[in-house]
């Protein structure tokens, strides 16, 4: 599903164009951060690339994105496009659009937060059961969801009533009994296979409807819950899935896999804070692509924690990246590009446009440092020169 841009410049070579521009416009200071200052300055590689992604989409989110914003350093929130705008716990429409905006990754995170994967069962299953015991009973949330019970050669399909937990342990309550026997050993429990197709149509789509067309490409497992089908079917829904796994956050450069991305939660009960150096000398000294996470909304997770991951890669020449500007980098998936012309301002002119060489103001004397849109008007000047 990557984009196909034809002669358009990859997004580094974008932004590094930027760099160029506000340099030939004379503009000190345009580009900074976690690695575009050695970019601008000469347009070396930093000693290595790390995302770092939010999941669920909390509104503690866009603390952070301040402070990423303090660095120069872009993020990803990983949204459930249905929590968006449900109350003031979640992200708002307005949030995640300035986030876009400032350079951050948007990715599906499913609609209502539903685990994808499979889940074991933990009791045998009678055919006049109507109620399944499994590892866990989140997939008993919502009622009148679909779901199915495998054991490899059967399978049962039933829709969800609510769960609840008993003497015998969690279970997924039915609407009606399920209809035959499942080994406890051998079965396992999911949503059905074209609810999980929706679940990620739906998604993507709900959330493109707030950051553009074609801008969510990434996808985070909820509860890290994943299976063969969930993955291939993902797989034709988005570009790229990291989740946990035990390479513990780092992908070798020479071998990535989008959809095999391997993240560790940078939380203060799961890395202290030489573990995260270590990790960080790793990203910097070896040909690996790090990719760090964590739930902001949880005490596990504060800013202290944030501006330390930062101020150590900056320390390393790390660039903080979004996980679609790495696989770009690396050349495995194009960047979704702005399209420049489309984002010039409508009143923008640039210097041949006015004989005075300044900013049609209506009469307003101030200087270009009091009025940022001339600034802009020459860099968008500048864009139309390098793509016309």
């Amino acid at each position: 599903m990557a984009n196909t841009l034809g002669d358009r410049p990859h997004r580094r070579s974008f932004l590094r164009a930027i760099g160029a521009g506000a340099a030939a416009i004379g503009v000190s200071g345009a580009l900074s951060g976690t690695g575009a200052a050695q970019d601008e300055e000469t347009d070396d590689e930093p000693a290595g690339y790390l995302s770092i992604i939010y999941d669920d989409g909390p509104a503690e989110d866009y603390d952070m994105y301040r402070i990423h914003r303090e660095y120069d350093a872009p993020g990803c929130t990983a949204a459930c496009s249905g929590l968006v705008d449900s109350d003031e716990s979640w992200l708002t429409t307005e949030q995640l659009e300035e986030m876009s905006d400032f350079g951050w990754e948007v990715m599906s995170h499913t609609v209502d937060h539903r685990p994808l994967g499979k889940v074991s069962i933990e009791a045998d299953v009678e055919a006049d059961d109507d109620r399944i015991y499994a590892q866990t009973n989140n997939q008993g949330r919502f009622e009148g969801d679909p779901i199915v019970v495998l054991d490899g050669e059967s399978k049962a399909k039933a829709t969800v009533v609510g769960n609840g937990e008993d003497d015998t342990g969690l279970y997924i309550e039915l609407e009606e009994p399920i209809g035959q026997r499942f080994d406890a050993t051998e079965a396992f429990v999911r949503y059905t296979d074209e609810f999980i197709e929706e679940i990620l149509a739906n998604s993507r789509a709900q959330l493109e409807e707030i950051v553009g067309e074609g801008w969510i490409t990434g996808f985070i497992y909820p509860y890290e819950r994943n299976d063969g089908f969930v993955s291939e079917a993902i797989s034709n829904h988005y570009d790229a899935a990291p989740r946990r796994d035990k390479a513990g956050g780092l992908n070798p450069e020479s071998s990535i896999d989008p959809h095999a991305l391997s993240r560790e939660y940078m939380e203060t009960d799961r890395m202290d804070e030489d573990e995260i150096e270590r990790f960080l000398d790793t990203v910097a000294n070896e040909p690996d692509y790090g990719i760090l996470a964590g739930h902001s909304q949880y005490d596990t997770l504060p800013p202290e924690r944030l501006e330390f991951v930062l101020e150590q890669a900056q320390q390393r020449d790390i660039q903080v990246v979004t996980v679609q500007d790495a696989l770009d980098a690396f050349g495995v998936v194009d960047a979704p590009e702005r399209n420049i012309e489309d984002e010039t301002p409508d009143d923008a002119t640039t210097d041949e446009d006015n004989e005075d060489g300044g900013r049609a103001t209506g009469g307003d004397e101030s200087s270009e440092e009091d009025e940022p849109d001339g600034f802009f008007a020459r860099i968008f000047a500048f864009f139309r020169s390098l793509f016309n």
